[in-house]
């Protein structure tokens, strides 16, 4: 009898609920991101075209740092929901499995209300590592630090981005970017350096006005890697001298305009 009263109130109760009684709201500090330009295949990869030609998207992740919100002027901390995937000042967004959820992560998670987000102006995040973090990989780092695919060398240290691509129609052609920091130096390879003179750690400036109820991002690869030099077999790492030949990317992160709210605005861009 109860349960035949709860059948027939249920289409009353999703008419005054909506779809909120079959779908959770997601919460406010969620914030998706979604690669507009990447196009799914048949075999749960992604395809992206750049410069006229199809690429696979064998690898593409990176790191986030120094969450803030802007605050009447004030940028204020705040920190990162923990999970496999973040600790509570950085986190690891990757993007590259088109059907295991298990290997992806496109869902920033701040520990931030409603009313807290109500106020703020900007958010920011860092593309990269504190120096502190970012000379050391073990068995027993926490994650989002214990990813060995993004990890260099101790001298080096983490790629703060890795994209990894293969043409689609010449399997044998590879193209990779990896952003690190650059000129560290150690007295040998094996050991974590002093400093490093490019820290190349990009800044995400995001302003925020009526975009607060429902927090998403678009990003293009094809932004990113705008006339940049994708000759077949070429690595671009930032953590090397060659890496110099890469620097288009890095100035394309910087100063294009390849993330954005999906409703949208503004969106400054700078680097340490």
């Amino acid at each position: 009898m109860k349960m035949r009263l709860l059948l027939s109130l249920l289409p009353s109760l999703m008419l005054l609920g909506g779809c909120d009684l079959l779908t959770a709201k997601k919460p406010p500090g969620d914030i998706p991101i979604r690669f507009v330009d990447l196009q799914k295949t048949d075999d749960c990869m992604y395809e992206v075209e750049l410069a006229n030609q199809r690429w696979n998207v064998d690898y593409l992740a990176f790191y986030l740092s120094e969450p803030q919100v802007r605050i009447e002027g004030r940028w204020q901390a705040v920190s990162f929901v923990p999970s496999k995937w973040q600790s509570r000042k950085l986190a690891l967004m990757q993007f590259h499995d088109a059907c295991n959820s298990n290997e992806t992560n496109t869902v920033i998670k701040l520990d931030a209300n409603k009313k807290l987000l109500d106020r703020a102006s900007a958010i920011s995040f860092t593309i990269g590592l504190p120096f502190s973090d970012n000379h050391s990989l073990s068995d027993n780092s926490p994650p989002p630090l214990n990813n060995a695919a993004m990890f260099q060398s101790l001298r080096a240290g983490h790629s703060f981005m890795r994209i990894e691509l293969q043409q689609a129609n010449e399997p044998q052609a590879l193209w990779s970017f990896m952003l690190a920091s650059g000129e560290c130096h150690a007295d040998n390879e094996d050991q974590a350096p002093r400093r490093c003179d490019k820290p190349n750690r990009v800044t995400l400036e995001l302003p925020l006005r009526f975009n607060v109820e429902d927090l998403r991002l678009h990003a293009k690869l094809s932004q990113m890697l705008f006339r940049a030099d994708m000759s077949a077999g070429t690595e671009c790492n930032l953590a090397t001298p060659e890496g110099s030949e890469c620097r288009k990317v890095l100035s394309n992160l910087t100063g294009r305009d390849w993330i954005r709210w999906d409703a949208p605005h503004q969106v400054y861009l700078k680097q340490n």
